[in-house]
């Protein structure tokens, strides 16, 4: 025995002493000594005491085929077996005790089928998930076998911790787990299951241990009693129960053993923990026996990967989060390029728009455009709201930039409406507002389908509403339009809002009223001042986000 060290070099004389175990690979086989615990292959390891009274160089376990010898390397401090003192060197028997300083080890020289005879004896053991970390207080009595499950589980918690470090795609890290359990257990299929929407065990990955997809059928009513009693469960024969065996998920399966571990991860504190799924591995009954010490591994192995699935899914949702971002970013720049960039200049008007999506894109649009004789001006809003109905805003924009400057503005309406319905799936439509105006005469065309009625706030106070036309567009296929016509005289202000402007005044008939007096109260100001009393006081009367797209326009017709 020899204290243990921290770094490399030569270890300093008030390091905590470790202890030193040469053992075999396997039964019967000899090979150079190491500074390492071996149990048949299984585990590995250094154990730590806290014990002033080991010097650095105290004494070894060594093995010699199958015996094994406790050898004294230092005359200072007595080495002793079963309280008697070690010269030299003294064999050592299943269940010696070893005695170094104030520190007792109980030698165990246990076949793999006796250390897991007390499991077979019952179809199923079941264990809470462990604490890691068990202390090793001096003056303690423990075996060899109680030292390897420790220091075999500390190594496996270390390896899945520097394997998962590393985010990747869902299925390399299962494919990463999946190794982590044929590295831990001793078994020749293993699979990853995780809870799907309706919280049933959806199989993720699934191979044998050469990494080769094999037909497994895996036992749901183990997979079950794990998920349900979040407990870690080992069955000896896990087909062999009666009841197991009613079970359609194993009828007809060869005998196997079975090993399966909750993959959970803590929630707040004092509230249950949450079950993501299960590790299950199995084993023919002519492999190595599961042993209560692969339970435990499995279970440790089993918190660790519940912890980076977590994570996983976390980053996943953030990076698709961003991803989602920055999509709208650009879709909503495409949508801004769409909008008229500056308003148009007609002689002798004063002309403004504006839109306000109530998401990062939306379904109303506006558009203005002057051919030099006439002023064509639109604005819709398409049902709906998001990316959805932004996309129907650029076909039904597309749709009226071909037809809205072509003949008569009825029939014009007609034939936007009978290919925009042609576009459009079936529960979808668009309220619509269409003109044309003459700046000479100040006469305006224009057809209003099924939109706000707009209103025409004149000078002398009066104020028209705009209401002739017919069915929103898209709502039937053979729709028919009307037009109608009026005036615009000098200082004469035309509103074309849609409902997310009228929204903040739900009260029948306030919304005209109170339009009217922002108007109004501006006097002689231009259409930008006007719109922005009409955003200012929408905004001052909601009492949340607007929930819909809000978008104006204002054309003023000047003073001669």
């Amino acid at each position: 025995m020899r204290p243990g060290s921290e770094g490399s070099g030569d270890a300093e004389p008030k390091q905590k002493p470790t202890i030193t175990i040469r053992w075999p690979q396997r039964p019967g086989q000899v090979g150079p000594a190491r500074r390492i615990i071996l149990l048949c292959g299984d585990g590995e390891g250094e154990v730590v005491f806290k014990d002033n009274r080991l010097c650095l160089r105290h004494a070894e376990i060594v093995s010699r085929r199958d015996d094994f010898f406790v050898v004294a390397k230092d005359d200072g401090e007595p080495v002793s077996v079963n309280g008697k003192p070690v010269h030299g060197e003294a064999p050592l028997r299943e269940r010696d005790v070893v005695k170094v300083g104030h520190t007792e080890i109980r030698f165990r020289h246990a076949a793999p089928d006796e250390l897991g005879r007390e499991e077979a004896l019952s179809p199923f053991v079941r264990r809470p998930t462990p604490a890691l970390g068990i202390p090793v207080p001096p003056d303690r009595t423990m075996s060899v076998s109680d030292f390897v499950a420790q220091s075999r589980a500390m190594r496996v918690l270390a390896n899945a911790t520097a394997s998962l470090l590393v985010h990747h795609p869902f299925p390399v890290l299962f494919d990463r787990i999946l190794d982590l359990v044929f590295e831990a257990v001793p078994a020749d299929f293993a699979a990853v299951m995780l809870l799907g929407e309706n919280q049933e065990p959806v199989l993720k990955a699934g191979r044998d241990r050469s990494g080769h997809p094999v037909e497994q059928r895996i036992s749901r009513a183990i997979v079950r009693k794990v998920i349900e009693g979040r407990v870690a469960v080992m069955a000896g024969d896990a087909f062999e129960d009666a009841n197991l065996r009613q079970q359609p998920s194993v009828a007809g399966e060869p005998s196997r053993r079975v090993i399966c571990a909750p993959l959970w991860v803590s929630t707040r504190q004092g509230e249950p923990v949450r079950v993501l799924g299960v590790l299950y591995a199995s084993a023919r009954l002519d492999r190595v026996p599961f042993r209560g010490a692969d339970l435990e591994v499995l279970t440790v192995l089993a918190n660790t990967a519940a912890a980076k699935i977590e994570t996983a899914w976390l980053l996943e949702a953030g990076m698709e989060q961003r991803r989602l971002q920055e999509d709208l970013r650009v879709a909503a720049e495409i949508q801004a390029s769409l909008l008229p960039q500056t308003p148009a200049h007609v002689p002798g008007y004063d002309l403004s728009g504006r839109t306000q999506s109530s998401r990062a894109v939306g379904g109303d649009f506006y558009d203005l455009a002057y051919d030099g004789s006439l002023l064509h001006l639109a604005l819709g809003d398409v049902a709906g709201k998001g990316v959805g109905a932004a996309m129907l805003m650029v076909e039904l924009r597309s749709t009226v930039r071909a037809n809205w400057q072509s003949g008569p503005l009825s029939e014009a309406a007609t034939r936007i409406n009978g290919d925009f319905h042609l576009n459009i799936p079936p529960d979808r439509y668009a309220t619509f507002f269409l003109g044309r105006l003459c700046p000479d005469s100040g006469r305006l065309t224009y057809v209003n389908a099924g939109h706000n009625r707009p209103l025409l706030v004149g000078a002398d106070g009066r104020c028209e509403t705009l209401g002739e036309g017919g069915m929103a567009f898209g709502s039937f296929a053979d729709s028919g339009y009307d037009e109608a016509q009026v005036s615009m005289q000098p200082n004469d202000t035309l509103v074309v809002f849609s409902d997310g402007i009228s929204d903040a005044w739900p009260e029948p008939g306030t919304a005209d009223r109170e339009l009217a007096q922002i108007v109004r109260s501006v006097g002689t100001g231009g259409a930008d001042q006007i719109q922005q009393a009409i955003f200012e006081a929408a905004d001052r009367r909601a009492t949340e986000l607007p929930r819909d797209d809000r978008t104006l326009v204002v054309v003023r017709r000047l003073a001669a």
